[in-house]
């Protein structure tokens, strides 16, 4: 049907269409540039041309044209507000505060003009960051729930501090055949204060959706207390639905954040083209949401707005997300959609994002759907796409995060043992943090508190800092490295061996490390690279595996990771370690049978494959 709306965004479409195809003509790599047409110019700006910024001062105009991808504004920029790409995150470090305007680090900004002080005519400017709209929707992401069914989740800054708003979508096959679909919203107290605004998230399902099949959407908030119609629709937006059988295509990396060499272009252009059907994001985002009053996150969210818009992700929590601002509740609130939330009935007396989260009613969405058990958490949950169920960790806790008697512990053994098999033949693991790999290894004595923490990655743009444990005057030292690690995997070895996981995917290394499998010997309660039951040798190869194959897919594009990228099979020093490498990529696990799975590494600079390989069965 039709539904007769009103929209502030209409007359944009056209121009979001010419700069997605401009986009497709321009080289697959890192960031891409942000235009927000419908934030507003700061208080007494007036937000000049950034094509003419100052018009007496060509050195002025040249330093802003080179905060652009390609040196110059794209089509629609105009005098609005934007993110420039070749700015973004410039200068930073991971959990650093380097607010300058021009890196965004705060959101978009303008070039305001100032008047002349001398009355010569010839006025000069400055930047500012720019405001939100009221009622506007923005940071809307697809999170992908089941097979069939995503939850678009959005933000809007809204002028009343009501009760009585509600989330609602437009979605169908055409532009022209939308029918509504309403959700549900709630205001986050605590960005709200600390924005000084009403923040409410907004989730909305979509589903049960046709295989496959293109569907258009809009979106926006509705304040009814007042009895007025008061909400702005987005602009139209497109998706593929997910699908439970055939081809599987799914983006995988961790770490990354809003800075130029990140994989958001690619990643973008991967689901334009066909590349990938959804994004798997395994922890630290933003770099971090909560700093600069949480602007930061709403920066981020804005800038990945594109990719998500047009592929449903799977975001999953990282040590930096377990420490950012109101400790886990940002990316539980953001991530709703994946634990799920009640239709109907939906009130609550909790004071706290986490608790409005915890005492909401009906859950759906990937910690209630797939083949696997509910966990009704986006801490840890699973989700099906295609022929692939991702079951996806919180080790942020380290071991006691997993002993047996934990929550999590007996949710992944039930999740694992319903996984059917015929259906879904790959099984890959997920966390934030690496069971196996080389560089960590290497440094088993160092401290595990540094180790798990911030200030090892701070200005790690590859790799991973270490330092030495401490030990006090007694001898009685902090946990090692080593201790940290055989924690974890004493307990998730023998797991990964009882249900024949395939794969352990994960981030926190900022590099990429693929390993040989790794098998588990239920004897000796040791792991070490699979060993050919005939002559011992070592196995490293990946056809019918005996073990699971471990990769660390930890660069996504951190705070200042430089666009030059190398992989090599020689720097290894494990005898499980197959290659390694330094720069900003991301991983692509494509399968369309029970026979192959195919790894490919992408390198964020130019969007080239550095790396393939392929598990297969039955040879």
């Amino acid at each position: 049907m039709q539904c007769p709306y009103k929209s502030l965004v209409r007359k944009h479409e056209w121009q979001r269409l010419a700069v997605i195809a401009w986009l497709l003509t321009v080289a697959a790599a890192d960031v891409y540039d942000v235009v927000m047409p419908y934030y507003l110019a700061p208080k007494g700006c007036k937000c000049m041309p950034w094509t003419s910024v100052n018009p007496s001062n060509g050195t002025e105009q040249a330093r802003i044209d080179s905060y652009w991808l390609n040196g110059y504004p794209p089509p629609d920029a105009e005098s609005k507000c934007a993110l420039p790409a070749a700015s973004a995150g410039r200068y930073e470090c991971d959990g650093c505060t380097v607010d300058t305007v021009w890196n965004s680090f705060l959101g978009p900004w303008c070039y305001c003009e100032d008047a002349d002080p001398a009355g010569r005519g010839s006025p000069s400017g400055h930047e500012a960051y720019c405001q939100p709209p009221i009622g506007v929707p923005e940071q809307i992401n697809l999170q992908l729930a089941s097979s069939d069914t995503v939850v678009v989740s959005f933000v809007t800054f809204d002028a009343n501090n009501s009760s009585d708003i509600r989330a609602e979508a437009m979605l169908g096959e055409s532009k022209d055949a939308m029918s509504t679909v309403t959700g549900v919203s709630h205001r986050y107290t605590q960005l709200s204060e600390t924005e000084h605004n009403n923040y409410v998230l907004h989730f909305v399902k979509f589903g049960p959706l046709k295989p496959r099949q293109q569907y258009f959407y809009m979106v926006r908030s509705q304040d009814n207390s007042g009895g007025n119609d008061t909400g702005y629709w987005s602009d139209t937006f497109n998706f593929r639905a997910p699908y439970g059988s055939g081809e599987t295509r799914v983006a995988s990396y961790g770490d990354m954040g809003h800075s130029l060499h990140n994989c958001m272009a690619n990643v973008y252009r991967d689901c334009l083209e066909g590349k990938v059907d959804a994004v798997l994001h395994m922890g630290d985002h933003a770099y971090d949401m909560g700093q600069g009053g949480d602007k930061r996150g709403d920066s981020y969210m804005n800038a990945f707005q594109r990719a998500l818009t047009a592929c449903p992700w799977i975001p999953v929590i990282g040590n930096h997300e377990g420490n950012d601002g109101d400790n886990t509740a940002r990316f539980l609130n953001m991530t709703f959609g994946e634990s799920g939330f009640g239709l109907t009935g939906i009130h609550s007396t909790a004071t706290t994002a986490l608790g409005e989260l915890l005492t909401k009613g009906t859950m759906f969405a990937a910690a209630t759907h797939g083949s696997g058990a509910p966990s009704y958490t986006s801490r840890y949950f699973s989700v099906d796409i295609g022929l692939i169920h991702f079951a996806n960790l919180d080790l942020n806790g380290g071991a006691a995060d997993i002993a047996p008697e934990t929550a999590q512990m007996q949710w992944l053994h039930n999740d694992l043992e319903s996984v059917d098999r015929s259906v879904t033949p790959w099984v890959i693991l997920t966390c934030h943090f690496p069971l196996y790999e080389d560089g960590t290894a290497n440094n088993m004595r160092a401290s595990a508190a540094y180790y798990t923490g911030e200030e090892a990655e701070k200005y790690t743009t590859s790799g991973h800092n270490f330092v030495a444990r401490h030990c006090d005057e007694k001898g009685v030292c902090e946990q090692s490295v080593g201790e940290f690690q055989a924690s974890i995997q004493g307990y998730l070895d023998p797991v990964l061996h009882q249900y024949k996981v395939d794969v352990f995917n994960s981030g926190h290394i900022h590099m990429y490390n693929s390993n040989w499998p790794i098998c588990y010997n239920t004897t000796s309660n040791a792991s070490s690279i699979c060993l050919d039951p005939w002559d011992g040798s070592e196995i490293k190869s990946f056809v019918d595996p005996r073990g699971t194959v471990h990769v660390t897919d930890g660069n996504g594009g951190v705070p200042g990771v430089v666009g030059t990228y190398a992989v090599s099979n020689t720097s290894c020093t494990q005898p499980w370690c197959r290659a390694q490498s330094q720069g900003a990529g991301y991983g692509r696990w494509i399968t369309s049978d029970a026979m192959t799975l195919r790894y490919e590494h992408v390198q964020n600079s130019d969007g080239n494959v550095s790396d393939a390989w392929e598990i297969k069965r039955g040879i």
